[in-house]
């Protein structure tokens, strides 16, 4: 670190924290308060104004880079910042067409029309939506010991999607997914809609082989705050489940006053699974008649293996009747009565009468066991326990070494009305997702902050606070705080509208500014926490496949339901998998299965979210095995393959293919000295394969060319 950078280091440190009580315990949640994310939005009226500023934004940037001597770089070119926005905003590139459109449109507003087309569009909540997903923990199987499918799941992902693309306010996209089924509706299309945002409390991983359900209750629990702790509050608040908190103002009695809320929530049931009752995810049925419907799924399963028994003893008796073995025929039904039919049962009648009798006795049991009802729309959906407690401290966290009870409640920390009464035969859920988001009582102006930061972060590839899951005391301290409070001020006050914040980041200078490097700025501010320039930024691995898709001309923009119903009922399972998981579908790539255990070979080797844990900001790491991932995976040969088709579809010459190849691919012409090169390869290529006796020599040595550029760095990167 530069002498210079220390300093700014050093004087946002005496800005944001008025330093906590030195004979206070870390875990005192009074003397915590004095921490720098707990604090009041600062007074921000008196901020500067830069010459060079396009919004407020661009005002604190430019403040702090005047106050350590660092000159921003210029803008960035045209075709950058198109290509720079529409990745960030949809993950797709744009078309050339449209690279082409918005470099001739000189109109002051030109900016502002692109950002706020693709603000409209449904792409912005598959690419935002996902965000929240690496949150959310999604997936699409436990994980874990057994991983059994999540067969709903997707209906989370894609009631998600809807919500970010609909600009659901934020306070109540979080109420909804932490008290979703409590809430009153006017419709059963709102109820459901709700019950399944409610999802978000039962998708995490559990240990569901040889778990005493006293111990899965409160792990279940933890799972939970440590979620909501990290993904809402930026906070690790599953350190005070064994002794109050070593590091953060959270006391032990906290973390137990919101494990009461979570184990009076019931998110397990059990249900028939691989032949017997197991514990697994709750699942309700959607619909008028959904919970009927899904009484009647369950009950033909629970009620199979006797099913079958009964039909077994009925054949058995049909043989009883046919050798006339009336001893044998008695002790069958004295043992079970239902094995014969009324009819049989009259040793008065004919023995052709009481056979027939029989047999449609049987006729009607292996109908009944065949007809398998079809699984009827559910979802996975959470509900207060019958009779909600509180919950007793456990002792150095053990499940079942119980100490002091303590009530249902929140962080004290960040509480100022400690009035909250949790009513008598509720959980509490409803009222911790109000306070998440209260600003005046509760923790609205953390969240606040911690949004904030994280949309930041995808916005500019690095946040304000770098930790964007830990705002705690081992945390970073944020760059620029002033600027922090103003973008969580914003986003109150524009109603938690997550696009409102996205489009004003988006149309600043900073947004805006090229890549390039500078020796005087480096000097100074090597990792450019001061914002002299743009993060470059590899594509993650969702926006570069969907990118070669449509090169290719394969993508699918349709949205998609379930894409792992194809599967048996345990995802992943000891041996050899008869059926896994598919990539190969055309659809935008925030559809594919996320199976815990087994990811997309694309998501392991580029970065993906960990789907065990919330995730804020993925790893980034440049590794040889993308590299060799690119030169031989199947789904990269076929794009490559399929653009070259589509190149030799049309009659042009060798050099304006070279030319439509670049547009498709990179959105941009060649140089002429890249033209050139191509030109030669792909001659020299073709010429080659040709003596090898190859009929597709053309297509293989243009599909070589198309594999080429998708390797490159201008493909994979944003500058």
């Amino acid at each position: 670190m530069t002498m210079r950078f220390a300093t700014l280091v050093v004087s946002a440190m005496i800005f944001i924290s008025k330093g906590d009580a030195a004979d206070a315990p870390p875990s005192d949640p009074v003397a915590g308060r004095s921490h720098w994310a707990f604090q009041p939005f600062a007074d921000l009226t008196e901020t500067p104004v830069a010459d060079w500023s396009q919004s407020r934004i661009d005002d604190f940037i430019a403040a702090r880079l005047k106050q350590e001597g660092v000159k921003s770089v210029p803008d960035a070119g045209r075709k950058e910042l198109i290509r720079r926005v529409y990745f960030q905003l949809v993950g797709l590139p744009p078309t050339a067409e449209q690279t082409q459109a918005f470099v001739e449109n000189q109109h002051p507003d030109a900016l502002e029309q692109v950002v706020d087309q693709l603000l409209g569009s449904p792409r912005f909540g598959e690419r935002w939506g996902r965000h929240w997903l690496d949150l959310a923990r999604y997936a699409d199987s436990n994980g874990l010991d057994e991983n059994f499918l999540f067969r709903e799941a997707w209906r989370y992902r894609n009631w998600v999607i809807d919500a970010v693309n609909a600009d659901v306010p934020f306070d109540r996209f979080v109420l909804e997914q932490i008290a979703g089924d409590a809430l009153p509706y006017d419709s059963i299309e709102q109820r459901d809609r709700q019950r399944i945002a409610a999802g978000f409390m039962v998708i995490g991983p559990k240990v569901l082989l040889g778990n005493d359900a006293n111990n899965q209750r409160m792990e279940v629990a933890d799972e939970q705050i440590d979620t909501i702790g990290r993904s809402l509050l930026g906070l690790t608040l599953g350190c005070a489940k064994c002794h109050d908190h070593k590091f953060e103002p959270v006391p032990t009695a906290d973390y137990y006053a919101l494990a009461g809320i979570l184990t009076s929530t019931q998110v397990m049931e059990r249900r028939y699974m691989l032949g017997e009752q197991r514990v697994m995810e709750r699942l309700v049925g959607l619909g008028q008649d959904g919970d009927a419907l899904d009484s009647e799924y369950e009950r033909y399963w629970r009620e199979l293996p006797q099913a079958r028994k009964k039909a077994e003893r009925a054949k058995s008796a049909l043989e009883f009747l046919k050798k006339d073995d009336a001893e044998g025929l008695k002790n069958l039904v004295e043992k079970n009565a239902d094995a014969l039919s009324d009819g049989a049962k009259d040793a008065t009648q004919p023995s052709e009468q009481r056979i027939a009798s029989q047999n449609q006795l049987i006729a009607e049991l292996d109908a009944a066991i065949a007809q398998a009802p079809p699984i009827p729309p559910r979802a996975m959906i959470p509900s207060d326990v019958d009779k909600p407690a509180d919950e007793s401290i456990r002792k150095a966290g053990q499940f079942n070494q119980l100490g002091e009870k303590v009530p249902r409640g929140f962080l004290q920390v960040i509480s100022t009305n400690n009035e909250i009464k949790i009513p008598d035969g509720k959980s509490g859920r409803l009222e911790l997702g109000q306070w998440l988001t209260d600003v005046e009582h509760g923790a609205g102006r953390l969240t606040a902050r911690v949004l904030a930061n994280r949309i930041w972060h995808h916005m500019i590839g690095v946040g304000i606070v770098r930790t964007v899951d830990n705002f705690g005391r081992t945390g970073e301290l944020p760059s620029h705080p002033e600027l922090l409070d103003h973008l969580a001020k914003t986003l109150i006050d524009s109603g938690w509208s997550i696009k409102a914040l996205v489009r004003e980041i988006a149309l600043s200078r900073s947004f805006a500014l090229s890549s390039e490097y500078d020796a005087a700025a480096h000097e100074i501010d090597p990792d450019n926490r001061l914002m002299w320039r743009a993060h470059r930024r590899r594509l993650d691995p969702e926006a570069l496949r969907d990118a070669m898709l449509m090169a290719a001309g394969q993508l699918d923009l349709s949205p998609m339901g379930s894409s792992v119903s194809y599967l048996g009922d345990q995802a992943t399972a000891v041996g050899k998998n008869e059926v896994r998981r598919r990539t190969d579908f055309p659809n935008r790539s925030v559809y594919l299965p996320v199976i815990r255990n087994d990811l997309p070979e694309l998501f392991e080797v580029f970065n993906f979210a960990n789907p065990h844990a919330t995730t804020g900001a993925r790893p980034n790491i440049t590794a040889a095995t993308q590299g060799l991932f690119l030169l031989n995976d199947d789904m990269v040969m076929n794009a490559a393959e399929a653009t070259a088709k589509q190149l030799l579809a049309s009659p042009e010459t060798s050099e304006s293919r070279i030319d439509h190849m670049f547009r498709q691919i990179l959105g941009l012409n060649p140089d002429d000295a890249e033209r050139t090169e191509l030109l030669d390869f792909v001659a020299k290529t073709e010429s080659r394969l040709a003596s090898e006796g190859d009929d597709n020599a053309s297509l293989r040595a243009w599909s070589t060319a198309c594999h080429a550029l998708f390797s490159t760095s201008r493909f994979q990167f944003i500058d």
